[in-house]
C-alpha cells in the first residue's frame, strides 16, 4: 500500500472514531490523574456566606481551588487542614498561615441582596510578613455587585485569573472554553454532537448535532464561531456555527476532500485541507469573498495547518519526505522547510504562543501515539504523555497546558497534560465518547 492510501486509510479511521457505539456523554470536572502535586503553596479560605444558606449558592472557594490546583501551578491547602477562616485581612493571623508554609491567602465572602450576590475577595501575601514589615496592603482587593446567582460560578473562573495573573505573570485560562465532539447512541442510530463547556467540563451546550461523523472544531480568535468539518450525507464540508446562537455557515464543499480548517489570526481567512484539483494540499480562503490561494504544492499529502500568532506563516503535517512530520510554509514566500526530525510520525501541530516549541501527535519506535513538546530552537524532544493511545492534541491559549483524546475503558475521554509535564489531568465522559477537542482563545 503506498503512503497516500495509508495516510487515507487513516484518515478514514479517524473518522470512524465517530461511529463507535457509545451511551450519552456529558463531561465531569477536571480531577488529578498523575504526575508531581506541587507548585506554589497557598490556601483558599471557604467564603464567609451572609443572607443565603450556604448549600443553595454556587461554592466559589471551591472553584477557585479547583482551578488553581490543576493549573499544575500551585499546591493547594485542602480544606481538611484549615482551622481559621478569615473574611478579609483585618482578621488573619499570619504566624499561623505561615507555619503552615503558605505563600499566598486568598479571603473573601458573600453577600445576598434580594435576588443578587455582592462578592469580595483580597488575595494576601503571607510570605512577605516574615520581613517585619508589618501587615502589608492585598495584593488584590476587588468587590463585584449585583451578581446573578447564575453567574457566580463564572465569577469565580474570573477570580482564578486574576490570582493566577498576579502571581504567576501570566494570563490565567480558567474563563476560557472547550468544543468537542460527542457520540451517543438512540433508538434512531448514532448522534454525533458538536459542544461547548466551559474549560473544566462544565455547562455544556449542543451547537450541532448528526447523524454523520464530526471533526477538527476550530475556535475563531474572538471565540465567535467554530469552524468545523461535517459528512453530511457522506459528503465532507467545512462549516462554521455561531457559538451564541447556533446559525451554521458552509464554507466549502468542493469533490473531494474538504478538512482541517485553522482560522487566521485576524479571523478573516480561514486554511484548509482540499483535493479539489490535485492530492491533498492547504489552501487559503479569504471568508469575505470566498476566494482561494492554494498555499502547498509538491508531491504528497499536506494537511493539518496551524497559524503562526504572527500571521505570517503556517505549519502543517506532509509525507512529502515519506513520512509524516511537521513542516513551516512562509506565507510570503512560500517557502517550506522541515520542523520535526524525532520519531517515525509527528502530526496534528500547534505553537505555542511564543512560537518557540511545537507540540505535537508523536509515534516512536515502538509505534506508540503520545504527546511531544519540541523545542524549534535546539531540537529537543520532551514526551508529555507515557499511554500511547493519545490524538488530537489542543494549547490552552496562554502555553501552559495541552488538552488531548485519551482512551478508558475503550471509550474516549478528554485528559490535559502542563508543558512541563509534571501534572496530568483527566476529564472523563461519565458515558460514551468525547474526542476532537479544541480549546477556546481568551476572548469569548
Amino acid at each position: 500500500m503506498s503512503i497516500h492510501k495509508k495516510i487515507f486509510s487513516m484518515i478514514f479511521c479517524l473518522c470512524l472514531l465517530g461511529v463507535m457505539p457509545s451511551a450519552v456523554a456529558s463531561l465531569r470536572t477536571l480531577i488529578i490523574d498523575g504526575g508531581q502535586i506541587d507548585g506554589l503553596p497557598v490556601a483558599v479560605v471557604p467564603f464567609s456566606v451572609e443572607g443565603q444558606d450556604k448549600s443553595q449558592i454556587e461554592d466559589i472557594a471551591t472553584v477557585i481551588q479547583n482551578d488553581l490546583q490543576t493549573s499544575g501551578q500551585f499546591k493547594v491547602l485542602s480544606n481538611q487542614n484549615i482551622r481559621q477562616f478569615p473574611k478579609s485581612h483585618i482578621e488573619v493571623q499570619y504566624p499561623y498561615w505561615q507555619s503552615l508554609k503558605i505563600e499566598d491567602l486568598v479571603v473573601g465572602s458573600v453577600q445576598k441582596n434580594g435576588s443578587l450576590f455582592t462578592v469580595s475577595f483580597e488575595l494576601l501575601d503571607v510570605l512577605k510578613q516574615k520581613s517585619g514589615e508589618g501587615k502589608i496592603p492585598p495584593l488584590l482587593s476587588m468587590r463585584f455587585d449585583n451578581i446573578q446567582a447564575k453567574d457566580l460560578r463564572a465569577l469565580a473562573h474570573h477570580i482564578s485569573d486574576l490570582i493566577f495573573q498576579k502571581i504567576i505573570g501570566t494570563q490565567g485560562i480558567f474563563s476560557t472554553r472547550i468544543a468537542y465532539v460527542t457520540v451517543k447512541e438512540t433508538n434512531q442510530g448514532l448522534i454525533r454532537s458538536l459542544e461547548v463547556s466551559d474549560y473544566d467540563g462544565y455547562g455544556p451546550k449542543t451547537l450541532f448535532q448528526s447523524r454523520y461523523p464530526l471533526m477538527s472544531p476550530n475556535w475563531s480568535p474572538d471565540g465567535k464561531k467554530i469552524a468545523f468539518v461535517s459528512f453530511e450525507k457522506e459528503r465532507s464540508s467545512i462549516n462554521t456555527v455561531e457559538v451564541s446562537t447556533g446559525r451554521i455557515d458552509r464554507i466549502t464543499q468542493f469533490p473531494g476532500l474538504n478538512s482541517a480548517p485553522a482560522w487566521s489570526p485576524d479571523g478573516r481567512k480561514l486554511a484548509a485541507v482540499l483535493s479539489k484539483d490535485v492530492g491533498p494540499k492547504i489552501y487559503i480562503i479569504d471568508l469575505a469573498s470566498k476566494k482561494l490561494n492554494q498555499l502547498t504544492t509538491g508531491p504528497g499529502i499536506d494537511t493539518e495547518p496551524f497559524w503562526a500568532s504572527d500571521g505570517r506563516s503556517i505549519v502543517f503535517t506532509s509525507d512529502r519526505g515519506g513520512k509524516p512530520q511537521i513542516y513551516r510554509v512562509a506565507l510570503n514566500s512560500g517557502h517550506v522547510e522541515r520542523l520535526t526530525f524525532a520519531g517515525t510520525y509527528n502530526a496534528k501541530p500547534s505553537l505555542t504562543p511564543d512560537g518557540k516549541n511545537l507540540i505535537t501527535l508523536h509515534r516512536n519506535e515502538e509505534g506508540l501515539f503520545n504527546i511531544a513538546l519540541h523545542n524549534l530552537t535546539n531540537g529537543a524532544v520532551r514526551v508529555l504523555t507515557q499511554t500511547g493511545l493519545n490524538d488530537s492534541p489542543t494549547l490552552a491559549p496562554n502555553g501552559m497546558m495541552v488538552l488531548y483524546g485519551a482512551q478508558e475503558a475503550g471509550e474516549g475521554i478528554l485528559s490535559a497534560v502542563t508543558l512541563d509535564g509534571r501534572l496530568k489531568l483527566r476529564l472523563p465522559a461519565r458515558a460514551g465518547s468525547v474526542q476532537e477537542p479544541a480549546w477556546s482563545p481568551f476572548n469569548f
